[in-house]
């Protein structure tokens, strides 16, 4: 599907106001007011972004209320237990959470993942009976999921389990009866920021919980020092379960980030190393989106996502070495897995109508690994540009993950479709779901009809929006510097790209990566050559000729090299001028 480009419009006199104001760049001063900053107070906010800006957790709803019960429970030496998901959201909240109530003093704490293919997403009832009758457990707190566990929170009751759910998907019309729902979007209150992923929202019970143990407005110096720390997890999330980055996800992204950089945990390093992320010069959303965060899926997409945990938790060196190596070998597998399992459904995809003509892409196939589906969603979201579900199909119960396009709500999708379903979760960009196979051709339908009705002209175009057309040369390293002030990008602060013509080719490009799915590229402009490099480009742009002249929509980058800095370019588009 071709992209259409679409340059900001530029206005003169607000760009020199912002440029004079502010005391910034006027190409930083553009971008500022592509992203509707318009005067010097919110840039220097934009660009500063403090951590006293995170809201205090007495205001989300329900935490006062959960920090009580399990200050308590600590107190009492009661068994609790943490159900997480088995997802990076999942893990890094999981992990923060128990981290905090050890320190906090819980003698009896234990966490539980439950295993993706085997039992699915979410509180089941095998695992709850088995963590109250074979465990003990007397309060479980769960982390990124619950609040679609209407009947699995009746079951706690009867089991006489103290349940807490701490959860940031899309509720249903029913609102599970646990002890206490920590959620922002829950009616019991009105929390300012309803965008939190999972791992925000037990920071945030975390947090409640660490003023218990101070002064009941500030935690105690050393759970102040964790909660820091914890900061770096949070981040990890956020960028992993892309919610947007802005406001409160833009601050626990950015302190993250440099928390990752300076102070990283033991696991947290020993990821950095076999992910060969340390060597960066500068750690990015883009080192969590492409290093970390699919090393810590692996563990549960390929074999059991406690590893992650015990990994993130672990204050033994040489153990986490060995866990974080664990995670590399799953993921190796699971990208190997995941090219074949593409390749097929893109033949699906392609096999059927026109992709023009569709709403929405469904396919399913038995075998496909269940623990891949997800990934296999994006990657046919970014090259079909569709709503896209794909199932692992096989057994009496099929198994799918749902991808979004911007802007198109997939769990309001899902619910349109919801007779047609078992059951089903999730948010606006990203869901889950179980059918019946039998019932496979009736959803597609549905999901499609239900996606033709509803998408929107520019929703169905792959729309690439530039900032503003540029020289190469423009692009000094205190420029580009600047620019990384940005970060973090993501959902609701797009990365900058820039516009530059003509440039030339000075030779045919060079096939580079394991993959070989990356080129590498000599590109002039004014009598200057500079370099490029193209991600996932080497099969799209096989036929670039040297000595042509092409339009390129780029993003600069810094490389050190021998203690010098220069700038080089990522292509992200390019046509060539005839």
């Amino acid at each position: 599907m071709a992209t259409e480009w679409q340059i900001a419009a530029f206005d003169e006199t607000q760009v020199r106001r912002l440029h004079r104001e502010a005391g910034v760049h006027p190409l930083v001063a553009q971008l500022l007011l592509n992203r509707g900053i318009r005067d010097a107070s919110a840039a220097r906010s934009f660009l500063s972004v403090r951590r006293d800006g995170l809201l205090d957790p007495s205001l989300l709803p329900g935490a006062v209320e959960a920090a009580e019960r399990i200050v308590r429970a600590i107190r009492q030496q009661r068994k609790i237990v943490i159900f997480g998901d088995y997802d990076v959201d999942g893990v890094c909240g999981t992990s923060l959470l128990w981290n905090c109530l050890r320190l906090a003093g819980a003698s009896r704490l234990d966490y539980y993942i439950p295993h993706r293919v085997d039992e699915g997403y979410g509180l089941n009832a095998e695992a709850l009976e088995k963590l109250r009758r074979e465990q003990g457990a007397e309060l479980v707190v769960t982390v990124d999921c619950g609040v679609s566990a209407v009947a699995e929170a009746e079951l706690a009751r009867q089991l006489g389990l103290e349940l807490i759910i701490t959860d940031h998907h899309t509720p249903g019309p029913d609102w599970p009866r646990a002890d206490v729902v920590v959620h922002p979007q829950s009616p019991r209150g009105s929390y300012p920021f309803p965008d939190l992923c999972g791992a925000g929202v037990a920071f945030k019970l975390a947090w409640q919980i660490c003023k218990s143990f101070g002064d009941g407005k500030k935690a105690s110096p050393h759970l102040r020092d964790f909660l820091v720390e914890a900061i770096n997890l949070v981040a990890l999330a956020t960028v992993a379960d892309v919610v947007p980055l802005e406001r409160e996800n833009r601050i626990f992204v950015k302190h993250g980030l440099t928390g990752l950089a300076r102070e990283p945990s033991i696991g947290l390093r020993a990821l950095l190393d076999v992910s060969q992320c340390r060597e960066s010069r500068r750690l990015s959303t883009g080192t969590i989106g492409f290093g970390l965060a699919p090393r810590i899926n692996a563990a549960g997409r390929m074999d059991r996502a406690c590893l992650a945990v015990e990994l993130l938790t672990t204050t033994d060196p040489e153990h986490a070495r060995r866990l974080a190596e664990q995670l590399e070998a799953n993921n190796r597998y699971r990208q190997e897995i995941e090219r074949t399992i593409v390749a097929e459904a893109r033949e699906q995809v392609e096999a059927g109508a026109s992709v023009a003509e569709r709403g929405g892409i469904v396919v399913g196939r038995a075998g496909w690994h269940p623990g891949v589906i997800g990934i296999v969603a994006s990657r046919l979201v970014d090259h079909y540009h569709r709503p896209t579900v794909v199932l692992s199909l096989g057994g009496e119960v099929g198994q799918g993950s749902a991808r979004s396009i911007p802007g198109f709500d997939l769990y309001a999708a899902l619910t349109a479709c919801r007779s047609s379903l078992l059951v089903y979760g999730g948010h606006r960009a990203a869901a889950g779901l179980k059918l019946d196979p039998a019932r496979l051709g009736e959803f597609a339908e549905r999901f499609d009809a239900h996606c033709l009705a509803t998408l929107t002209p520019e929703q169905r175009r792959r729309v690439l929006r530039i900032d503003a057309e540029t020289r190469l040369a423009d692009f000094t390293p205190e420029l580009v510097r600047a620019i990384e002030d940005f970060e973090p990008y993501g959902l609701g602060n797009p990365r900058p790209v820039f516009l530059t013509q003509p440039i030339r080719l000075v030779e045919p490009p060079r096939v580079i990566g394991e993959t070989k799915a990356h080129l590498s590229l000599r590109i002039e402009q004014g009598g200057k050559i500079y370099r490029a490099v193209a991600w996932s480009k080497a099969e799209s742009w096989s036929d670039l000729q040297a000595r042509t002249d092409y339009a390129v929509v780029f993003e600069p980058m810094l490389q050190a090299w021998n203690g010098r800095e220069s700038v080089e370019f990522t292509l992200r588009d390019l046509r060539p001028l005839s």
